[in-house]
């Protein structure tokens, strides 16, 4: 099979996965809830009975014939519409972008969509999981090709208890560390070193107190900032980022080194390796360009999982410092039962997991000509 016709496969597949998943979350969110539940984005204390019950049947909760809303909330019989039918009915709403409204603190009920909340919130967390992710590639590699290459001597055994010890610690207790020591403890001038509440960093001792405005083209800080060409702004993000996004990456470093270190060191142990280097081939060349190709395979293939719990880590990390993305609102949505952010949530997340995939099985082909589809 061509790569090509792997790639259609597969997109067939993540459509049938997503519509999967689209009636798991329909049936924990409307199913299982009783029918009035699913109004609660919609309707305020001062509507009427007539108007609560007119938006049941708009989003095909209430039959048409119902003939009121006491007797839609007391599930008269020939007032709720069947569930197969408020499934069909609601997959073609959300299908046409209408996701409804949120019921996020601070949001008066029917006023913001859903959409538009989740959308300006999104740039954030995706800020956040691809600095973690830029930190785990920076780090965990040239980490893991130290240990390798210094098999059980001093470099291998301080790379391994980073790794170790990256991987073992809870994320939200080594980002409270982190505040503690770099925000409350650390201070000059009356600042602490770093600020670990805001998206943009103005009042530490690393930040510039009035870094001007930007053109707000992606809604992520530090790429608006470097878009606009305000270096000072972007100082300023990059600072607010920096213990969140080390904090997000601290676990998935200390796996990428010890996956990279135990490829490296199989790696360097085969035929082909001992014969690059019995030609007289710098040891740096032979590391960079000959073994490490071989030894990311392992480290690419697990790269959706890393994608996965970027995103999902992200959610504790946002509360812990504070930091307005979606992982924080949908902690909100949930304990607020705020059904279609969390639907929408559950959505964008499975999405970018499922493509993420993909996308590690075309480049896995790529990197390695003998895998075949």
């Amino acid at each position: 099979m061509k790569l090509y016709e792997f790639a259609i496969r597969r997109l067939a597949l993540m459509g049938l996965v997503l519509l999967l998943l689209s009636f798991l979350v329909f049936y924990l969110t409307r199913g299982l809830p009783p029918p009035g539940d699913s109004l609660a984005p919609y309707i305020t204390p001062k509507m009427t009975a007539g108007e609560k019950l007119q938006i049941a049947q708009s989003i095909g909760v209430a039959t048409s014939s119902c003939p009121s809303y006491t007797a839609f909330s007391n599930y008269q019989a020939g007032c709720i519409v069947p569930l197969w039918d408020q499934y069909i009915s609601w997959l073609r709403t959300i299908l046409s972008g209408n996701w409804g409204y949120t019921l996020l603190p601070g949001i008066s009920p029917g006023t913001e969509t859903t959409w538009s909340v989740f959308f300006s919130r999104f740039p954030l967390t995706a800020e956040l999981a691809i600095s973690g992710g830029a930190l785990t590639i920076l780090i965990g590699i040239p980490l893991g090709i130290i240990s390798a290459t210094h098999n059980n001597k001093l470099p291998d055994h301080i790379s391994r208890l980073v790794s170790l010890g990256g991987y073992s610690v809870p994320q939200y207790w080594f980002g409270a560390i982190l505040q503690i020591a770099l925000v409350l403890y650390i201070r000059v001038n009356g600042l602490g070193l770093f600020q670990a509440d805001q998206d943009l960093a103005t009042l530490c001792a690393l930040c510039i107190a009035n870094p001007g405005t930007v053109v707000h083209y992606t809604g992520a800080p530090v790429f608006d900032g470097i878009l606009s060409g305000n270096a000072a702004y972007t100082w300023d993000a990059l600072v607010a980022l920096a213990l969140p996004a080390l904090t997000l990456a601290i676990t998935t470093i200390g796996a990428l080194t010890r996956i990279v270190r135990s490829s490296m060191v199989d790696v360097l142990k085969q035929d082909y390796i001992l014969l690059a280097r019995s030609k007289g081939l710098a040891g740096r060349i032979v590391v960079y360009r000959h073994a490490l190709r071989n030894a990311l395979l392992p480290a690419v293939t697990i790269a959706g999982l890393i994608v996965a719990f970027l995103f999902g880590g992200a959610i504790v990390i946002e509360d812990v410092f504070g930091w307005p993305g979606v992982g924080s609102a949908s902690l909100l949505a949930a304990t607020n039962f705020d059904i279609n952010f969390l639907e929408l949530y559950t959505f964008v997340t499975a999405l970018i997991i499922v493509v993420t995939n993909l996308v590690v099985d075309i480049l896995y082909a790529k990197l390695d000509p003998r895998i075949r589809y």
